[in-house]
């Protein structure tokens, strides 16, 4: 028998502080120690039932699937501004509330589903909202790069960066951190139109898509999603960019209509409807030969910045361009014009004509100034560099020399890419007069026609589609649909000058409507037909819907 001394000692709270014949069971004592906080979140009555999932069948999501009512929101929202709370508030925390982590949309994933008007309202405001906050500071962050370039280089700052009002503008010009440039681009006119755009967007979709299925005309029933509710709501989204300044409203359309065809293709293909052999470079040809048609034979057709960008990577002498448009178009010139090309960077001069005489001989070789792959080196060197460190950098930290290694052979390749383009359009062209010399009188004169017809340029355009089986085969797609826009903007607008095609009005609203019908649709039901670009965006911004 163990002696009572070698028992160990009774815990005092857990004996009853009163003697009792018949002792009731002890008390647990409380758990001690370091209290785990409690995630914060919205009490729900939604049942696994509602949802029509499963606990076998429900994989994780990064946010909560009870859509919270508008009197829940504000109880919470008053909480959330309370003195502690701002004082808590971490920057971590605010990241994960608006930036998402997980997927990408990929099927099965969890889905809100709100089950009456009420919750509706307060899903689509709150994803509204998040949006708004994300594209402010997506827009402003791209402002900031923008403005430290310039200042970097002492170059011009946009005007849409340029402060308008008073306060601002005596600021950027007394103050030596241009302080009043950096408040421009964080909180300007631009900021909050692009976020307002995301806004209107996400509000826009979310509630037009359960809308729909509130009161679903179709054959599933009410309460229950058809195949068609995505596309009506991505087209009524495309409102959204009526946000946006005007001229940045054909830039938006024409992306999404892009998007919106390339989804639709992708899945033709991924169902055996059309196959279309190289069918990126094929496409990419067809809008290069629009592009450098354009270049050459309609200015007008192309923004200014696109055309400057094509002229300096051409090394043709800008003045040059309008007389070889008068010449071909009209068959004469301005004698002003070729004055102008005669006197371009310092002129030809008795001084200087021993170089022009070199440059001349050069270019009968096919040397028609400095390498362009040089050029362009430290714009695809960010493009090919900047995105794995960002992007996959624990990929990047496990084994930097094979990403750094990959992305060198990546910047070489665009790089010659590049180089390979330029070769063979001024190669063609230049092909074109020497031709004309050597057969001129010698050949009837239909024949001379025929070679100087203006359709030449969209030929040697074409052409180009050649050096793009130099890049990587992932990239060949991304590069066709960069293009594609500029291509299809400057065909209709030499339609239009034509009188060809009739004037629309609003249709960069009806553009951006139909690419977002297609590429929404595409989302909802097979998002992998989407590139992992538009997929992983699209998720940022409204989630799975």
């Amino acid at each position: 028998m163990s002696s009572p001394a070698s028992e160990p000692p009774e815990d005092p709270r857990s004996v009853s502080p009163s003697p009792s014949p018949s002792p009731s069971p002890p008390r647990a004592a409380p758990k001690t120690g370091t209290v785990k906080p409690k995630k914060a979140h919205f009490s729900s009555t939604l049942s696994l039932t509602d949802l029509n999932l499963t606990d076998d069948s429900r994989p994780a999501s990064p946010e909560p699937l009870p859509t919270p009512t508008l009197s829940q929101s504000y109880g919470e929202f008053r909480r959330t501004l309370s003195v502690k709370s701002l004082r808590d508030l971490e920057a971590k925390e605010l990241t994960k509330h608006v930036w998402r982590k997980g997927g990408r949309g990929e099927p099965g994933e969890r889905r809100h589903r709100p089950k009456d008007m009420d919750q509706l309202v307060n899903y689509a405001l709150r994803g509204a909202s998040r949006s708004f906050i994300l594209g402010c500071s997506l827009r402003a962050g791209v402002n900031l790069v923008v403005v430290a370039l310039r200042i970097t280089k002492k170059r011009r700052v946009p005007p849409s960066l340029t402060p308008k009002d008073p306060p601002l503008r005596r600021a950027a010009s007394h103050s030596g951190i241009h302080s009043g440039l950096v408040l421009q681009a964080l909180f300007g006119t631009d900021t909050i139109r692009f976020g307002g755009m995301l806004g209107i967007f996400t509000f826009l979709y979310k509630f037009v898509l359960h809308a729909l299925r509130f009161a679903n005309p179709g054959p599933k029933g009410l309460g229950h999603e058809e195949v068609w509710h995505s596309a009506i709501a991505g087209a009524v989204s495309g409102l959204a960019v009526w946000a946006e300044k005007p001229s940045r409203r054909v830039t938006i359309g024409q992306q999404l209509l892009v998007r919106g065809m390339q989804s639709n293709y992708n899945v033709a293909y991924a169902r055996g409807w059309v196959r279309i052999p190289h069918g990126d470079i094929l496409l990419f040809g067809a809008a290069c030969g629009q592009i450098m048609y354009s270049w050459l034979m309609a200015p007008e057709a192309l923004p200014p910045g696109y055309r400057r960008f094509i002229t300096g990577a051409s090394r043709v002498a800008e003045p040059c361009l309008p007389v070889n448009l008068s010449v071909t178009r009209y068959g004469t010139f301005d004698p002003s014009e070729a004055r102008r090309a005669l006197e371009w960077k310092g002129g030809a001069t008795p001084q200087n004509a021993s170089i022009i005489e070199q440059y001349a001989s050069n270019a009968e070789k096919g040397d028609f100034g400095p390498p362009f792959a040089p050029w362009m080196f430290p714009v695809y060197a960010a493009l090919h560099i900047i995105p794995p460190m960002l992007l996959r950098y624990k990929v990047f930290l496990k084994d930097p020399q094979r990403v750094l290694l990959k992305s060198a052979l990546g910047t070489l390749r665009s790089c010659s890419f590049l180089a390979t383009f330029v070769t063979l359009f001024q190669g063609l062209v230049c092909s074109q007069r020497n031709i004309y010399y050597a057969i001129h009188g010698r050949v009837p004169e239909w024949v001379e026609k025929i070679l100087l017809h203006k359709g030449y340029y969209w030929i040697s355009g074409f052409a180009t589609c050649l050096s793009l089986s130099i890049e990587e085969k992932k990239r060949r797609g991304e590069l066709a649909m960069y293009v594609l826009p500029r291509g299809l903007e400057s065909l209709w607008s030499v339609l239009r000058r034509k009188s060809y095609v009739p004037f629309v009005p609003g249709g960069e609203i009806l553009m951006t409507s139909a690419g977002l019908a297609m590429v929404m649709s595409t989302y909802a039901h097979e998002p992998r037909m989407l590139s992992g670009l538009v997929r992983s965006v699209l998720y940022q911004i409204i989630g799975h819907g």
